[in-house]
């Protein structure tokens, strides 16, 4: 129910923060929840809000990518469905991992489906295109003596069931890094768990859900009313 997001926008009014964040997989069916996405979206305390593609957002029919990505945010961004901003020093990238190579092409997951086209391989990808923008944004924040945290939904550290561009990532990250450390946080989703592990400096959050999915066992702890 969209009343579940209350605590979240109280919770982040109260404590004065600068935004809301998330990981993806806000629900699957964008298009047939109005009311969840205005109350996040049109909160009351006017807070910014930007999102990321989870493999879940395109999952119900008439959930398009063209469609979806204008949802992500309420507030303009520099990109499409894979985006960054600037607050307070910091360089927040906001990373799109559903592409994966189909017939030798590069794909983003498609409408009413809940992971990568039938048949693909190197699942959970940011392709190359969205590679080299990220090099571009990275050396860019370097340049002006920006921290950067980056955000996705499936993650980079090689822990737990990574994207395959994870080592290609770390790389970047490594490379940024050099003399002056610019990146400093990756935050994921999609695995619904807390664990944070630190890689070369870089620290990577694997954050966990605020309500438990179906698709999980009903004894596993997730975030606490409190806590959200």
């Amino acid at each position: 129910p969209s009343a579940m997001l209350d605590p979240i926008i109280e919770r982040a009014h109260a404590s004065g923060s600068d935004f809301i964040v998330h990981a993806g997989d806000l629900c699957n069916d964008y298009k047939g929840s109005p009311e969840l996405l205005s109350r996040l979206l049109d909160n009351k305390y006017d807070l910014p809000v930007y999102g990321v593609f989870g493999n879940h957002e395109l999952e119900s029919r008439g959930n398009t990518l063209d469609s979806v990505t204008p949802n992500l945010t309420n507030r303009p961004v520099i990109g499409k469905n894979y985006y960054y901003f600037d607050c307070n020093g910091y360089r927040f990238v906001c990373l799109d991992t559903n592409y994966s190579l189909l017939d030798g092409e590069w794909v983003h997951n498609t409408e009413a489906s809940w992971g990568a086209p039938k048949g693909s391989e190197l699942q959970n990808s940011l392709a190359p295109e969205q590679l080299a923008w990220l090099e571009e944004v990275l050396t860019d924040a370097k340049r002006q003596e920006l921290r950067v945290i980056t955000v996705s939904h499936a993650e980079f550290s090689g822990f737990n069931s990574p994207s395959p561009d994870a080592g290609k990532v770390r790389e970047l990250f490594a490379k940024v890094n050099e003399k002056r450390r610019t990146v400093v946080l990756a935050i994921n989703g999609d695995y619904h768990t807390d664990h944070l592990y630190e890689r070369d400096g870089v620290y990577y959050f694997d954050c966990n859900t605020v309500q438990n999915g179906y698709w999980m066992p009903q004894t596993e702890q997730h975030y606490l009313p409190g806590q959200t």
